[in-house]
């Protein structure tokens, strides 16, 4: 059994912004993301925000234990839903960390949001169902990467 990473990682430079640029960083990061693949919202949603269907892959960092993104340890999940305040995804196995960083494939390049995973259940299909908030915009991880391939 698992053991949920419970130190602090470090924080980003953007974090430290205040809550209003914070949350425009990432709401246009995520504009940038859903441009990129077309992407509509499906109906009204009875939720504050609209979730956006996101199946696509998403490049995920763990933070290594010295605090910085351990970009050897990147791997990839399948995206479910995109909205401003956050992201869930499908994902093989649960995962252990508490905070990730995600790397949406953008217009320009890739994104880097650090989430804050929130919750996790299995489902009938033998996958687990993840999801979290966005907490800031950072560099991302995967362009330290050289010929890394794009998600398409």
């Amino acid at each position: 059994m698992s053991m949920v990473d419970t130190r602090p990682a470090i924080i980003p430079q953007t974090f430290l912004a205040d809550a209003a640029q914070r949350r425009e960083w990432i709401h246009d990061s995520i504009q940038a993301a859903l441009e990129a693949v077309d992407a509509a919202p499906r109906c009204v949603e009875r939720r504050r925000e609209s979730r956006y269907p996101y199946p696509y892959p998403i490049h995920l960092t763990p933070y290594a234990a010295s605090g910085k993104p351990d970009v050897e340890s990147t791997f990839v999940v399948i995206g479910k839903h995109l909205a401003p305040h956050g992201i869930d995804f499908y994902c093989r196995q649960p995962l252990s960390q508490r905070r990730v960083i995600a790397s949406l494939d953008g217009r320009e390049g890739w994104i880097g949001l650090v989430v804050e995973l929130a919750w996790c259940r299995f489902n009938r299909h033998g996958w687990y169902d993840n999801g979290g908030r966005f907490i800031s915009v950072v560099p991302s991880p995967l362009l330290e990467l050289d010929g890394r391939p794009r998600a398409a």
